[in-house]
């Protein structure tokens, strides 16, 4: 009895062995999904939805994938690299199938291999050795003997290389980490190639780790006496169309990369054609059709200016404003009469968002013909005179004179709509907003950067310190959303669609991360040129991975340097410490009362200026803020409230205590105060460095 039962017990043992053994035999293959999503995700190649990029060729349709599969994104960058193609095999389709649970054979392996590392054939054909040589695919032959004699692939048996057999999983690895080991990989660039665009910013980057990167840009073949390069010393680099060269011209790049013991990567060739017309007609796109409470916005632009801004059409029930003026000279276009006749129904105005050339070229054709022009006065000087690559906007005292300012505070009442005014200085002392504060609209110019791939735009917002530009930012985005106001839809100086709120936040995220860690919170450029290397940058995001969801704003100065990027007075918050002392608050929010601000100054006053045949003085200042170096004001509150709501919001994050009339309470709480007329309310802070304080009085009035 007990013979049998261990007998049994060992037929048991060699069935579940078998079961096992089978098992293991079916999942020792890749299908060819996981094989493409292997390597994409080794190269890293961004998927084209995941960057912003108008001018990026369409995927072609993969019919039997779906965009929801598992690895449908590494399967696109993989067809559109050209390391597979569909079936049926041609590669000027526009559609075709993959097949992605298919096996994968041997030589089909050795041809995605080959394509994706660029492995060259020998002269030697070796798989004429075997005795299946006639099996193998005509396209697959220099794969394979590309494989074979580097050792990374041999027949299954001395004569045979049963091309056709299903390559397993172990192999596979086999080979994928004898290349990885052993020879450099080859060097990648974005943007892609396949796309014709007006200008590229080129990024390079080898996946093999602490491998060099050398390159050449004028057509010549690079050695390891080119240049380096590094996005930390090179950033992006610029290639543009200059005046001279359009309407097209191409750029050229070699590049390869070394690495001690590892054989060098084959040099890999970029070719970047770009073309912008000398002339083109303005267009226009529909963004936003209006309804009885919301305007109808257009998009307009010119495909041929260099930096392809934005300006915009808003039109309500009653009039329409048309928000910058674009970069194309007035003798060559005229905007004015392409909204006249091609959209506007209404009459308009326009408003400058910001005096920057390639927003304002355009705006001299409106006051000529007698439409209201408006421009903020601390952009007068810049209108006024030439500066760079563009001419003097309005030079004439004549048409000075005729120019309306724009602040604060204003309104726009188009009918049906009523856009509110703030201003936003950093990237340009004159940059002002419009907002929609029912539909959430709010146009911005250049403040709050752009977040377009292939332009690596890292706007320049060095007109204010990073400090002191959070907390007015705070301060713009506490009034955008007061009293049930909205924020659904930003409208940039150079994105071609709208953003959303969480760019408006990411703006503020990427101040405060500088606030919070000082020089640790920075990193080099994006942009290459003459702001690469080490330009003090704040970054959040990949512009490759994350779409729109990413934001870089250049501020003062160079990483490392002694430029105060940080405010250095009453209290110096840059070198290595600095940060550590803020105990000031940047914005405070009141409910059912209202804060009597003070005069915020950013900068020091324009030098003298003549405008309109006056010489002018203009402050960088604004008033009825909150300073944070300011510590006593006045709260206004309606005399049948008997309570507040106070939200204190501090400098850094990090501060060790905030305290309201005593009580510790939170970062960016909400907090119930019974008021009376002459009470006194007292914020009480202590800096993250634990010896800084700071305390605010704020006194009722009813």
């Amino acid at each position: 009895m007990q013979e049998k039962s261990s007998r049994g017990m060992k037929y048991l043992f060699v069935f579940f062995m078998l079961v096992i053994s089978i098992s293991a035999g079916f999942a020792q293959t890749f299908t060819k999904a996981e094989l493409i999503a292997k390597i994409s995700d080794y190269f890293d190649w961004p998927h084209p939805s995941q960057y912003n990029d108008i001018w990026k060729v369409p995927l072609k349709e993969i019919k039997d994938v779906k965009p929801t599969d598992k690895y449908a994104k590494q399967i696109d960058v993989a067809v559109e690299r050209g390391i597979v193609y569909l079936t049926p095999a041609d590669y000027s389709a526009t559609a075709g199938y993959f097949c992605p649970d298919s096996a994968v054979s041997r030589q089909d392996a050795a041809l995605i291999f080959a394509r994706a590392f660029c492995l060259s054939a020998p002269s030697v054909d070796l798989v004429a050795r075997y005795s299946d040589a006639k099996e193998v695919k005509p396209d697959a032959r220099n794969a394979l003997n590309a494989l074979l004699s580097r050792g990374l692939m041999t027949g299954k048996i001395a004569t045979e290389l049963k091309p056709n057999d299903t390559i397993t999983a172990e192999e596979t690895n086999l080979i994928f980490n004898k290349i990885t080991s052993s020879m450099v990989s080859p060097v990648q660039a974005v943007p892609f190639t396949n796309a014709i665009a007006p200008r590229r910013y080129v990024k390079l980057w080898c996946p093999t780790p602490g491998a060099t990167i050398y390159f050449t840009n004028d057509g010549t073949t690079p050695t390891t006496s080119s240049q380096i390069y590094t996005v930390r010393d090179k950033g992006h680099i610029n290639e543009m169309i200059a005046d001279n060269q359009r309407p097209e011209r191409y750029v050229v790049y070699k590049a390869f990369a070394v690495k001690d013991g590892m054989e060098p990567s084959p040099i890999q060739t970029f070719v970047w054609h770009l073309y912008r017309p000398v002339i083109d007609d303005f267009k226009s796109d529909l963004i936003l059709k209006g309804t009885t409470t919301s305007p109808t916005v257009y998009r307009l632009y010119n495909d041929s200016e260099s930096v392809r801004p934005m300006a915009w059409y808003i039109e309500g029930s009653k009039s329409g404003i048309v928000f910058d003026a674009l970069q194309t000279p007035t003798s060559s276009k005229n905007l004015k009469e392409y909204v006249e006749k091609n959209i506007a129904t209404k009459p308009f105005v326009l408003i400058i968002g910001h005096e920057h050339g390639d927003h304002t070229a355009q705006a001299k054709n409106f006051l000529d013909a007698g439409i209201d022009v408006y421009a903020n006065k601390r952009g007068w000087s810049t209108l006024g005179t030439s500066g760079g690559p563009f001419p003097a906007i309005f030079s004439s005292p004549s048409d000075q004179s005729k120019i309306k300012n724009i602040e604060q505070g204003d309104k726009f009442d188009l009918g049906n709509v009523v856009f509110d005014v703030y201003a936003l200085p950093g990237h340009a002392n004159g940059n002002i907003i419009l907002h929609d504060k029912v539909n959430g609209l709010v146009f911005s110019s250049d403040i709050y950067g752009c977040t377009r791939a292939g332009s690596a735009d890292n706007v320049a917002v060095q007109q204010v310190k990073a400090d002191l530009l959070l907390s007015m930012a705070q301060q713009v985005y506490s009034n955008y959303r007061k009293n049930g106001g909205k924020t659904t839809m930003l409208f940039t100086g150079h994105d071609e669609v709208p953003l959303a709120d969480n760019n408006l936040r990411l703006f503020e995220a990427a101040l405060q991360q500088v606030v919070d860690k000082g020089e640790a919170g920075c990193s080099p450029t994006l942009r290459g040129n003459n702001d690469a290397p080490y330009s003090r940058t704040t970054l959040i995001g990949d512009m490759w991975k994350d779409g729109t969801n990413w934001i870089s704003l250049k501020l003062i100065g160079i990483m490392g340097d002694n430029s105060e990027y940080l405010t250095s007075y009453p209290i110096n918050y840059n070198g290595p410490d600095g940060y550590l002392k803020y105990s000031v608050l940047s914005n405070i929010e009141i409910e059912g009362g209202e804060l009597i601000g003070t005069t915020l100054t950013w900068a020091p006053p324009s030098k003298p200026f003549v405008w309109a045949g006056t010489e002018m003085i203009v402050s960088n200042s604004l008033p009825n803020m909150f300073d944070p170096w300011t510590y006593s004001y006045r709260i206004k509150v309606p005399q049948n409230n008997s309570s507040i709501n106070i939200i204190p919001t501090t400098m850094s994050t990090k501060v060790k205590s905030i305290k309201l009339n005593g009580k510790e309470v939170g970062y960016r709480s909400s907090n119930t105060v019974y008021v009376s007329d002459g009470a006194i309310i007292i914020i009480d802070i202590i800096a993250a460095d634990g010896k800084t304080t700071s305390a605010y009085k704020f006194t009722v009035e009813k």
